[in-house]
């Protein structure tokens, strides 16, 4: 076996096995997380694109630890010193294939986060509308401008994984730190995001005619993105393994469990509002079961809203669906799209 620099302090350690239980617990719990919230879509009649695109998260979730899995089956979580020519090859190639599905994974969580906001202001916040649309927009581009970065900073590409083509003169790279200090940027910017998606709702239900108490509620709900920026901030401080790629199997090991993690959150944290009608429906006060519900009408065979929306104007009907909308996060909210008010009394 060739070996790389001086033998590792404490030996041929393996951190595949708890990295895999990590991974595929938080792959169940998204899988679970997501199919709950389609079921919270269902009992309100409300699926959407967020919904869509947060199935998009979880799919590249799914195919991010599944690379990494093939990885770990290779050494991807020893040591290189340890690992055969070959093997570190093969290791190091799935490392850099995995990156480009949590990178865009961030992004995809975003645009739902973004979307399920846009659903709840509707058309009575145009700045708000414009300026989210912006952000969720420019976070999609400069992840994909760093995946571009990551698999075009060696020629020929296979050179990302197989340094001694760069030894042989048959490949150039960049210097590593810009490919990193581009990562540093984009995550520095996901954070601002995830923040700016935190803190936006609650610009909007300040001004709702609300108890003070329901307006916390809300603003919890879809201000979760707190959480997601504070593990986006911890990965960040990980991100500079990038740049040891001499033992790149091992360095980045923290990254990739707080990506998968960063990852994980956006999915729960995104999702929490739209499971709340199965929260209620199950552990809810009783009066949040019943079958007259209009905010839970998915359980039933109650057609009333449906049935008086074709004979009202394309303004009423508008204005009935952002009422359901912020039924979705408190079935006793109704929400006057003209003057951005709502009656806290209007479900029994």
């Amino acid at each position: 076996m060739s070996q790389i620099g001086p033998a590792p302090l404490g030996g041929d350690v393996d951190r595949g096995p708890q990295a895999l239980v990590i991974c595929w617990v938080m792959t169940a719990m998204g899988i679970l997380v997501v199919l709950m919230r389609f079921v919270g879509r269902r009992m309100i009649r409300s699926t959407g694109p967020d919904d869509w695109m947060m199935l998009l998260t979880l799919i590249l979730f799914i195919f991010f630890v599944a690379i990494l899995t093939k990885d770990i089956s290779i050494g991807g979580m020893r040591h290189l010193y340890y690992l055969t020519p070959d093997e570190r090859t093969e290791a190091a190639k799935w490392s850099w294939i995995s990156q480009p599905f949590h990178i865009m994974g961030f992004a995809t969580g975003k645009i739902s986060v973004g979307i399920l906001i846009l659903r709840v202001t509707g058309s009575t916040t145009f700045w708000r509308r414009w300026i989210l649309w912006f952000a969720i927009i420019t976070a999609l581009l400069i992840s994909a401008v760093n995946i571009i970065l990551t698999f075009t900073q060696c020629s020929p590409v296979e050179a990302l994984w197989n340094t001694q083509l760069v030894v042989e003169g048959k490949a150039k790279c960049w210097r590593s730190s810009i490919q990193t200090d581009f990562a540093l940027f984009l995550s520095g910017y996901n954070i601002l995001v995830d923040l700016f998606l935190a803190f936006l709702p609650a610009s909007f239900f300040y001004n709702l005619n609300l108890t003070w108490k329901k307006k916390v509620e809300l603003c919890i709900l879809l201000g979760l993105g707190v959480i997601a920026a504070i593990f986006a901030a911890v990965k960040t401080t990980y991100l500079v393994a990038l740049n040891e790629r001499s033992d790149i199997t091992w360095e980045t090991y923290d990254l990739y469990m707080w990506s998968g993690a960063e990852l994980f959150v956006i999915i729960l944290c995104g999702s929490v509002p739209p499971i709340k009608p199965v929260y209620d429906y199950f552990l809810g006060k009783p009066k949040n079961r019943r079958a007259n519900n209009p905010g839970y009408g998915g359980f039933t065979s109650d057609t009333s809203y449906i049935r008086s929306s074709s004979r009202t104007s394309p303004g009423d009907r508008f204005k009935g669906r952002e009422e359901e909308e912020l039924e979705l996060y408190s079935p006793s909210i109704r929400l006057d799209t003209n003057n951005a008010r709502s009656d806290s009394s209007s479900l029994p």
